[in-house]
């Protein structure tokens, strides 16, 4: 009789290597794990309920990064020849647990109405803390590695948002942060949606132009959303320092929305 492993993956597409869907797997399997054993840490230091609910929402969270994941894996080919991996690679590995930091920063918003110690505000701080300072690292690893990857590139991003949605929220639900900054959290969701809709209308969607202050922008809300999540740190201090910051990346936004729909700096060669 096939173990588990196998039967979950021969539910999964063809296109992907076996071996690649088996880790997959593993890593579900392990992930959640972790999060049971820190929901037991929180069902003997706090009450029951505190625990249930943090184990509910950081499974949905995890498992929102196993979907994005998982929706990818086809892509887990090298950018320079399209060469296939069959194996995630470091640099993946890495990106996943930063998912899985976020997906257990996810937990405490399930339980953000429910009455708990203080001092366990901390603990998302440092999971946050610790997703956006692996930032770096996984890019880092890939091209060290020579394993870069379509893969990498896009779960990178799309787990950069998803963190920029979990953080923020758990900020505005503590008061360290105004509800305004939500505004940060849906615009790349937005902007994506922006661009299936012009696709489905059969629109042409530009290119955007390379840019390292996208990058830097988006680096400087992870570090201010990291250190606003710190209880020492006044809200008062963490809400000016987010208008401040949040209003270029807006921009940056609506001008990159003006560029894949056409209205600046179109070329019909790079439409999509």
């Amino acid at each position: 009789m096939p173990g588990l492993t196998e039967r979950f993956v021969t539910v999964f597409s063809a296109r992907v290597p076996s071996p690649l869907h088996r880790e997959w797997v593993r890593i579900a399997f392990l992930g959640a794990g972790g999060l049971l054993v820190g929901a037991l840490v929180l069902w003997v230091i706090e009450q029951p309920v505190t625990a249930a609910g943090w184990l509910v929402g950081s499974l949905a969270g995890w498992a929102f990064v196993l979907w994005q994941c998982h929706s990818r894996l086809h892509m887990n080919v090298s950018t320079f020849d399209d060469r296939p991996f069959t194996r995630l690679g470091t640099a993946n590995r890495i990106t996943l647990l930063r998912g899985w930091l976020i997906g257990a920063t996810a937990g405490f918003l399930a339980i953000t109405l429910l009455e708990f110690h203080t001092g366990l505000l901390y603990v998302p701080a440092v999971l946050y803390t610790l997703a956006a300072a692996l930032d770096w690292l996984d890019g880092h690893v890939a091209r060290r590695q020579q394993q870069t990857t379509r893969l990498g590139a896009e779960l990178d991003t799309a787990l950069d948002a998803f963190g920029l949605l979990i953080a923020p929220l758990v900020a505005v639900f503590t008061g360290k942060l105004p509800a305004v900054y939500l505004l940060v959290s849906v615009a790349y969701y937005l902007f994506r949606w922006g661009i299936r809709w012009r696709q489905r209308r059969g629109r042409p969607v530009y290119g955007l132009p390379p840019s390292q202050l996208r990058r830097y922008l988006a680096g400087a809300q992870m570090v201010l959303v990291a250190v606003a999540l710190w209880p020492p740190l006044p809200g008062s201090v963490a809400q000016w320092f987010s208008i401040a910051l949040m209003i270029p990346l807006l921009l940056g936004f609506c001008r990159d929305w003006l560029h894949v729909s056409g209205w600046i700096g179109a070329r019909r060669e790079s439409a999509v």
